[in-house]
Formats: structure tokens, sequence, C-alpha cells
């Protein structure tokens, strides 16, 4: 079973409960109609987003670009974060991320250059992760997918998840061999066993062998009104936004915002949640 397949063994009636991504992206069009670029604009483009929310990010982060000559702004960057982590601006699921090492290069130019001619970055400072979310697999930020409805001064929190990535990988994400599972949004329990993209299921971590079910995220009342907060200080026309976060030294911090994804919850759920998604979308 694929993710963003159904599985087979289920009747045409739960089949037509799932949300299929295609669908999900006409509903969230159809439904910003003439704000629909700007709206979608801000969560896919990663610097964009930053800008909205930075007090939830709690660390150093500088876009890097061929437009913008901040050659300078980079050097004290480098000057403070002897390793960080590169994303391209417009990417997603996790491609093209990588760490930078400084003490590799022989000099800052060197990075500024092949970074500022192949692409627009947005560098950020390494996230120090809680030590019992590092312990499902280090190598990664661990993340939890919160998503997040608007409408006005009311926000409502759906079906979180969170990702686990593989040993050796700096992502969580399912697309680059991460698994996900469902969390209990009232208590911050996990309620179901890990999926990769391709539908295997995990009782425990593959790597480090840690069980998923049952395990308790740390802190997570303090998720709950850190995403509240920062759904608010997105501008009203933000209604959807699937956040990403982590669990720092910092407290929770903001890794990304997302306006896609509702594949993760039905595939970990084993469940669809196409009715739900429209009545939180209508408020």
């Amino acid at each position: 079973m694929n993710i963003f397949c159904i599985n087979d063994t289920k009747n045409e009636i739960e089949r037509n409960a799932y949300l299929p991504q295609a669908l999900k992206d006409v509903l969230l069009v159809s439904y910003y109609k003439g704000n629909v670029e700007n709206t979608i604009h801000i969560l896919r483009n990663k610097y964009s987003f930053y800008q909205l929310a930075k007090d939830f990010f709690k660390r150093d982060v500088i876009f890097i670009g061929n437009e913008t000559n901040n050659i300078v702004q980079f050097k004290e960057f480098c000057q403070k974060h002897h390793k960080f982590i590169a994303k391209e601006v417009d990417g997603g699921c996790g491609v093209g991320i990588k760490i930078i090492d400084t003490k590799k290069f022989e000099t800052i130019e060197d990075i500024y250059t092949d970074l500022s001619t192949t692409a627009t970055w947005i560098v950020e400072e390494l996230i120090q992760q809680h030590p019992e979310i590092s312990s499902y697999n280090e190598s990664s930020v661990n993340t939890v997918r919160f998503p997040s409805f608007r409408h006005g001064a009311k926000v409502v929190a759906a079906r979180p998840c969170m990702r686990f990535g593989r040993k050796g990988s700096v992502v969580d994400n399912a697309g680059q061999s991460g698994m996900f599972v469902s969390v209990d949004l009232n208590t911050g329990k996990i309620i179901t066993d890990a999926f990769d993209e391709h539908g295997h299921k995990y009782g425990a971590h593959p790597d480090s062998k840690k069980v998923f079910k049952g395990f308790v995220i740390p802190q997570w009342k303090e998720l709950i009104e850190v995403a509240r907060k920062a759904h608010l200080s997105l501008p009203e026309n933000q209604v959807y936004v699937a956040f990403d976060f982590a669990l720092s030294d910092k407290g929770w911090v903001i890794v990304e915002g997302n306006w896609g994804d509702w594949i993760l919850q039905q595939t970990s759920l084993e469940m669809g949640l196409r009715e739900e998604f429209i009545a939180l979308l209508r408020g």
C-alpha cells in the first residue's frame, strides 16, 4: 500500500470516506478563491513563512539567493554556527536538505558561492532536540505535524502526527524513508504503529527498536498553546496550516508551515477523514 492509495481491504463506503490529496487541494483553492496565490505562496516559500512566524522559530535564520548579496550577514552567521542546516526555499518532502559543516570548506566565501549560485536557500541554526525525542533517531529532528484551522479568533487543532527519520538521515519526511504515527490530541500519546510511504507498518523504530505506541510526547500541553498562538499570529486568511514543530532545548519551535497534507493522518489511523476536513475548513 502506498500512502497515496487506499488499502484494498476497505469497502466502497470506507474508501469514499478518504480525502485524496488532489481533492484536498481543490477544496483549499476553492475556499481561498481570489486570495489563493498569496495564501499558498506564503506556506510554500519557507523564508516567507519564517518572516511571518519568526518569533516561534527561536533560532537564527537567514536567506541566501543570487539576487541578494548578504555575504557579510552570512559570515556573521557562520561565526556563530559552524554547523547549520540549509533548505531550498521552495523545496518540499525533505529533498535537498543538508547539514553544512563550515570546517570542511576552505573559506566561507566558497560555501556562500556554492549556495547562492545553485538555488535560493534558507539556512538555519541547528535545533538541539529533546533527548526523549532524539532517542528514537538522533540524526534527524523528529517533528510533530500539527494541523490547525482558524476562523477569526477561534483556532481548532486536528489529528496530529509525529514523524521519525531513519538512522543517518537528517530529515524525518516519509518521502525520504521516514515514518509517521498518529498522536492523541488531548494527551500527546502515540496511538498507532508507524507507517512508511510504502504502507509498511512498524511497531518499533527499525533502527533504535524503541516502541511507538504508548509513548507520551513531552510538554504536550505547551505545544497546544504554542500552536494556538502561532496560528493567531499569522494573517487571518491563513485558515488551514499544517505546522511542523520540534521540541528543542528552547521549548517547542516551528520547523516550517505547510498548506497541504491530510494523507499522513488517514494512513496511520487507517480511516478516511474527508468529511472531518471539510467541516473544519468551513468552520
